[in-house]
């Protein structure tokens, strides 16, 4: 099996359980890296705009609920009729008189409230301690509503808010992907930061194919938190340190792996699964630190393997015999 296309789903679990599979994402090229963190971010993304869908169905069943408690009323030419007895107060965090009486002075209602919202037959006003606001009906010019021009409008709302959602899942989707693009080149930066201070050569790409896959259970936990509304302090905080972890103990174990080869404690038999090099001779010279060369090359699999072959060992016997 050729370990640098392994699939999506097993780099998924890969990604999450081991840090010593670390090793086969660096064959990987880096198409298919991006390719991954793509298609992880849209998968979450998607599952974040489908938990927000029922929210839609709800603003409509609310609305329609609200409109069996509403009374017969009348708005024209800017005045605002209400066939019910006066005054109707609705009991809440921010109570609502509606009086629409034009032998009731207003202020007398207010002066009752420190925070409420008045309706009358002109205007509504909002006060609280800070401020006062007033919307005159006046001001949706010649605009003619009753109830029943309002239970029919209501049945609209339901494709209004579908084509909503719809934007703003595009929207959503868009920039949450851009996103995790910059969050993954910040875990490089951590990785970059680790990689130069245990004094170890693991070229930039390489280190951000780690980080990449790093970044897995954090998004994942992130988007399950964000989904069922649990509020944690400094949640950016604890999604760094988790992909850290990642980071640093999949650098640690590439690390212990080519000590332990360039050690001479591993059979050079051994090295067919790591990350689809062949043996020691894949890494350069002997006693090279440059992780660079050889199987952590920044070309691509498919590009180095072209000099791979019976013809290219042919010519280099043909070689060694004229020499």
């Amino acid at each position: 099996m050729n370990e640098s296309k392994i699939g999506f789903f097993r780099s998924f679990i890969y990604s999450i359980t081991s840090f010593d599979k670390y090793r086969l994402f660096l064959r990987q090229s880096t198409g298919r890296v991006v390719a991954y963190l793509i298609l992880l971010s849209l998968v979450l993304a998607l599952i974040t705009c489908a938990s927000w869908y029922p929210m839609t169905s709800k603003v409509v069943n609310i609305s329609e609920e609200l409109l069996a408690d509403v009374p017969d009323f009348k708005l024209e030419n800017g005045k605002l009729e209400i066939y019910a007895e006066m005054p109707i107060v609705i009991d809440s965090e921010l109570p609502v008189v509606i009086d629409t009486r034009t032998d009731v002075d207003p202020e007398k209602i207010l002066y009752q409230y420190d925070n409420v919202i008045l309706i009358t037959s002109e205007k509504m006003i909002q006060k609280n301690y800070m401020q006062r606001q007033e919307l005159f009906w006046s001001m949706y010019g010649n605009i003619e509503m009753t109830r029943d021009t309002l239970a029919e409008a209501i049945p609209l709302f339901r494709p209004m808010l579908l084509t909503i959602f719809a934007v703003i899942a595009i929207f959503f989707i868009v920039f949450f992907i851009a996103g995790k693009f910059l969050s993954a080149l910040i875990v490089s930066l951590i990785g970059r930061a680790y990689n130069s201070a245990r004094g170890i050569r693991l070229s930039g790409r390489n280190i951000f194919k780690i980080s990449v896959y790093s970044m897995t259970l954090p998004l994942i936990a992130g988007t399950l938190l964000n989904i069922l509304r649990i509020s944690i302090p400094f949640m950016w905080v604890l999604f760094y340190v988790g992909c850290a972890v990642y980071v640093i103990g999949a650098i640690n174990s590439i690390k212990r792996e080519l000590d332990a080869m360039y050690a001479g404690n591993i059979d050079p038999g051994s090295f067919d699964g790591f990350g689809g090099f062949e043996g020691p001779h894949d890494f350069g010279r002997s006693g090279s630190n440059d992780f660079n060369s050889g199987g952590f090359s920044d070309s691509d699999p498919e590009e180095s393997d072209d000099n791979i072959g019976p013809e290219n060992n042919a010519d280099s016997s043909g070689q060694d015999g004229e020499s």
